[in-house]
């Protein structure tokens, strides 16, 4: 238990400072190093990745609503468009978890693997200009909401945010960057807390979880995570001002292929 609180508290001060540097949910470093945290505890595998994925997404919780507040006040939530995608990112986060629940830990340790490895292409992959769309490829409302349900499976699946996914799909339906983020923010927020009551409620009267777990939440972890997620993020944007951009995604896509190498093999 102290193993899991110490190192926790030491993750989520990178994880905080990771979301403000690089933009990015604090899951691709949470989630592998609970998968490694967890099994020092005698939890069993099939119960590793469905623990380190729920408390994952009640971290995003957290971090989501300051992220949201913030954006609200300088009037950057587009809402018209916000409330049918966080209703899609809400169907499929609840679908995700419970798939998730379903298809094992060795499976999903293996496809979050392979998510590390996508990462670290999207991040050291050249910047392409970006598109300027037209009146055909801007998508309608219900149309998003739809399309979102994939993106929620997806996100409560890996115990992510969603943005990674959400902005690209949103700037090329012809939504300004500003307004793009702050809806994905929006989303993330949504399908965090739509993904974390579905592993509570999913994992309720799951066997062989350990004292201080409210379903596959494991709340010791989330507690320990919490502080330093939460006041860590403007320091990590204070850093993305001094260190040049480039050297920060290497250096990170560097460690997302060698925990995706872990993952996969270990």
């Amino acid at each position: 238990m102290l193993l899991v609180v110490g190192v926790c508290l030491v993750l989520g001060l990178i994880a905080g400072v990771l979301s403000g540097l690089l933009g990015i949910g604090g899951g691709l470093v949470i989630v592998p190093t609970l998968a490694w945290l967890l099994p020092k505890m005698g939890i069993s595998h099939d119960l590793v990745m469905p623990m380190a994925l729920a408390t994952s997404l009640a971290t995003i919780c957290v971090t989501g609503t300051s992220s949201v507040m913030a954006h609200q006040r300088r009037h950057s939530v587009p809402w018209a468009q916000a409330r049918w995608l966080v209703a899609g990112m809400i169907v499929g986060g609840l679908l995700g978890a419970q798939v998730a629940s379903l298809v094992g830990g060795m499976m999903l340790k293996k496809f979050f693997g392979g998510f590390l490895f996508f990462s670290a292409w999207r991040m050291l992959a050249r910047k392409k200009q970006p598109l300027t769309p037209s009146d055909a490829l801007r998508l309608s409302n219900p149309l998003l909401g739809s399309i979102n349900i994939g993106v929620g499976m997806l996100s409560s699946m890996l115990g992510i945010g969603g943005g990674t996914l959400l902005v690209p799909l949103l700037t090329f339906a012809g939504m300004a960057m500003t307004q793009a983020v702050a809806a994905a923010a929006t989303c993330t927020l949504a399908v965090a807390v739509a993904g974390t009551l579905s592993y509570a409620i999913s994992g309720m009267h799951q066997t062989g979880l350990p004292h201080g777990s409210l379903g596959f939440l494991y709340l010791p972890a989330l507690l320990a995570l919490l502080p330093g997620a939460f006041f860590m993020a403007p320091v990590g944007v204070r850093l993305l001002h001094r260190v040049p951009a480039e050297k920060v995604k290497i250096g990170f896509s560097v460690l997302l292929v060698l925990v995706g190498l872990e993952m996969l093999i270990n």
